[in-house]
């Protein structure tokens, strides 16, 4: 998804409002919201284990209000990172604007699997807050004025979550029954990380400082239906 500016659906930090309102068109980037994978798959699995099943198909009430009737669930989430802008540090915005990218260097962004980390999400002298390029070196410029970055040009950690369910019934007559639930979010318990810190200049920049969802949840429930 390409647009100049996602109103609405924003995260992650993106822009309201343009940078430099007289030109529009180098706003024009991924989305907010642009991730350009997913895949998610659910499912749903009766044990067959308990009374009429594969296994202990013969069970009496004890080993069937133990073993049996349990069912087990869960949801994948497989994703690509969200895109994510380089902003310029605080105090020098142009015309006071609330919003200004920095400069890039013509160095490559992006870093190999094994060389990012959330300490270091991507090359740092990838990007300069404000710094010219003449004759391959860095000089300092007037700080009031629009940098050269585009909008959303870095892409954040991938997610990969699993959540899950175990359940079970058990049934005094018809009608009535107890009915257990536990539920496990994040279930590995590793974290999902959130965004990088994209402010040259800033002692965290390129740093990761937050996850996008809590550690390993769990929450247990016993409900009488009747």
């Amino acid at each position: 998804s390409i647009d100049n500016g996602s109103g609405v659906r924003t995260t992650d930090g993106d822009a309201l409002t343009p940078s430099n309102n007289y030109n529009l068109r180098a706003e024009r980037g991924r989305s907010a919201f642009d991730f350009r994978h997913r895949w998610t798959n659910s499912f749903l699995i009766e044990l067959p284990v308990g009374k009429g099943k594969r296994f202990l198909g013969n069970a009496n009430a004890l080993t069937e209000g133990i073993l049996g009737g349990w069912r087990l669930g869960g949801i994948v989430t497989l994703q690509s990172g969200f895109p994510a802008s380089i902003f310029c540090g605080p105090g020098n915005w142009q015309n006071n604007d609330t919003t200004c990218y920095a400069d890039a260097t013509g160095v490559k962004a992006d870093l190999a699997g094994d060389q990012r980390g959330p300490t270091r999400w991507f090359n740092l002298d990838a990007f300069a807050n404000r710094v010219g390029i003449a004759n391959n070196r860095a000089q300092d410029v007037t700080t009031y004025r629009y940098g050269s970055v585009g909008r959303n040009v870095l892409t954040g950690p991938p997610i990969a979550a699993l959540d899950a369910s175990v359940a079970k019934n058990w049934v005094i007559r018809e009608g009535y029954r107890f009915e257990f639930r536990g539920e496990f979010f994040n279930l590995p318990n590793h974290p999902l990380f959130g965004q990088p810190s994209t402010s040259p200049g800033s002692p965290t920049y390129g740093v990761i400082g937050s996850t996008r969802i809590d550690p390993r949840d769990v929450q247990l429930a016993l409900k009488f239906v009747f």
